[in-house]
């Protein structure tokens, strides 16, 4: 008896414990509240820098300047109205008509105009709060001193933008302690990289951030409705934006919004937002996904994703579409599961011309449900569904150039290898000196091609007929052919050309080597995952989105 009531407690006990771990599974994918897009940023290892030494921001109905500590927002300062604030990094700067054009200290500015640089001078000592620094600039503007408030891990009031030290003790001497006192208590502040400079539209300075506890945020304020902002009047997004100087870059500028905001500018940069609407929320939850499963890509600088193919092209509230949005908020939490995990290898292109590619043609390796399948919804009038480019020997010979191959003379490009879905996945270049072999997507890559669907005809190709009188195009190079002098092999480095008797018993030349290579070929991207063509396709037949997912992702499920 005893012995039965200990198994029933160890089955509880393993029981509970796997209860517990399929809990956690599924927590793990849980769409999050927020995620963070660097709009702005340097990334050495991507080898993208678009980081900013400045830029404006406005929003219709003010905003918010403050800092984020401990995960909770602190407003500083209000900005009314559609006035303009221009953040900028705390460096050498020349002022003209309002536009702010960094320089190095090193090296004399080629702009004309005011130039301003990093060395402030403090006066007095901290501040307990804005309002002490609010009061404290009244009472020295009443004296011709320019303050402002700076935020250094806590308030304190500054003047200047010395280019130098020796200006900013100058100044001291000249004006402050003139209009002042000896006693004022003034002291010179040392450049910062972490400084970021906060000015109105006006050019008069809102605040001077330094802090290393917490990050500079611009937020809109809450009677924005979008709740959004714009970025050098040009770009909108939804949202708010914080702002970091990495070490030794510009500034990296971060959009701080929700996952389905998000994919409000997502979805219409990925597909046109004109489609059938169950061809929308496939992408919408297609991207979803995407996105989920590649949160934290960028974490070493401070956000998740980027706005560009690199993560997924996202143009913010400036991209919307209706169409999309309504896509977007009918898949709200909706992504693609896979043996009860995300499914986190999730791809999507325009077309594929036909059939899908197994990721082991294209890039190696497996992934269970990214298979070949067959794509006959394709409608074969997108962009690009059909393609054709012709290269010389010549511009193929400085192709391999560029690319680290000195094969010579180009003597013929051959095809020796294609997959299931017939792409090639093995293509030599052969060449006077020397020959290199491409293999799966570099079949493709290496001519900057469309698709990896493709053949090659040249222009020394001839109809030939076989014992069997059976006939069809040749390259001559390489071909057996009967001379006056009797059988001969024709080699691919053979100079000249040979005289062919046509059908109308004609002569004419024909080279052995091709003087040109042209691709032919059909679709547009990789073709792993779910061609955006085919999935328009399949809507307009009457296939639901969760249909669509699941033709293309094989043996998902999407909830």
């Amino acid at each position: 008896m005893k012995k039965y009531v200990k198994a029933a407690l160890v089955i509880f006990l393993v029981l509970g414990l796997t209860l517990d771990i399929s809990f956690t599974a599924r927590a793990q994918i849980e769409v999050p509240e927020k995620i963070r897009i660097g709009l702005f940023f340097t990334d050495k290892t991507s080898g993208v820098n678009t980081a900013v030494s400045s830029f404006s921001v406005t929003a219709v109905k003010g905003l918010q300047i403050g800092t984020f500590e401990r995960g909770n927002f602190v407003p500083l300062q209000d900005v009314a109205g559609e006035s303009a604030i221009t953040v900028r990094k705390d460096s050498y700067f020349v002022v003209s008509n309002g536009v702010y054009t960094e320089y190095s200290p090193d090296q004399k500015p080629t702009q004309t105009g005011e130039r301003v640089g990093p060395y402030h001078v403090r006066i007095g000592g901290p501040q307990k709060d804005i309002s002490s620094v609010t009061g404290q600039i009244s009472l020295l503007k009443e004296k011709g001193i320019a303050a402002y408030p700076a935020y250094v891990d806590g308030w304190e009031v500054w003047t200047g933008f010395f280019t130098d030290e020796a200006s900013a003790k100058k100044y001291i001497d000249g004006t402050l302690k003139p209009a002042l006192g000896d006693g004022i208590g003034a002291d010179i502040r040392q450049p910062s990289e972490k400084a970021v400079v906060i000015q109105d539209n006006g050019g008069e300075v809102k605040m001077v951030y330094c802090s290393s506890n917490g990050v500079l945020q611009v937020r809109p304020n809450p009677e924005n409705n979008p709740y959004a902002f714009t970025i050098n009047g040009k770009s909108s997004y939804r949202g708010d934006l914080e702002v970091r100087r990495q070490q030794g870059s510009d500034m990296t500028v971060i959009n701080i919004l929700s996952m389905d905001q998000y994919l409000y500018g997502v979805v219409p940069a990925e597909i046109q937002a004109s489609s059938h609407p169950e061809a929308l929320k496939a992408q919408a939850v297609a991207a979803r996904t995407y996105a989920m499963a590649h949160l934290g890509k960028y974490a070493h600088i401070g956000f998740d994703l980027c706005t560009t193919t690199l993560s997924q092209v996202y143009k913010g509230l400036s991209g919307e579409d209706p169409r999309t949005n309504k896509a977007v908020d009918d898949t709200s939490g909706i992504k693609i599961i896979y043996n009860g995990s995300l499914a986190k290898d999730i791809y999507f292109f325009s077309s594929s011309g036909g059939r899908t590619e197994d990721p082991k043609n294209v890039w190696g390796g497996e992934i269970p449900y990214l298979k070949s399948v067959e794509d006959k919804y394709e409608s074969g009038k997108s962009y690009k569904y059909n393609w054709e480019v012709t290269f010389t020997s010549e511009e193929v010979k400085q192709r391999m150039k560029q690319l680290g191959y000195d094969v010579g003379d180009i003597l013929n490009i051959t095809i020796t290898q294609v997959s299931e879905a017939g792409r090639p996945i093995e293509l030599v270049v052969q060449g006077t000196k020397d020959k290199v072999v491409f293999t799966k997507s570099r079949c493709r890559t290496a001519f900057n091609l469309d698709s990896q669907l493709f053949t090659i005809s040249t222009d020394a190709e001839v109809a030939a007929k076989s014992a069997e009188t059976t006939s069809s195009k040749v390259q001559l190079s390489g071909s057996k052919v009967m001379t006056a002098d009797g059988l001969k092999t024709l080699t691919a480095g053979s100079a000249g050309s040979i005289m062919a008797i046509g059908g109308d018993n004609t002569l004419r030349p024909i080279s052995a080597v091709p003087a040109t290579y042209t691709f032919t070929g059909k679709g547009w991207g990789h073709a792993v995952g779910m061609s955006q063509e085919g999935a328009k396709g399949m809507a307009e037949a009457g296939f639901t989105y969760v249909d669509i997912l699941k033709h293309y992702f094989t043996g998902v499920e999407v909830e």
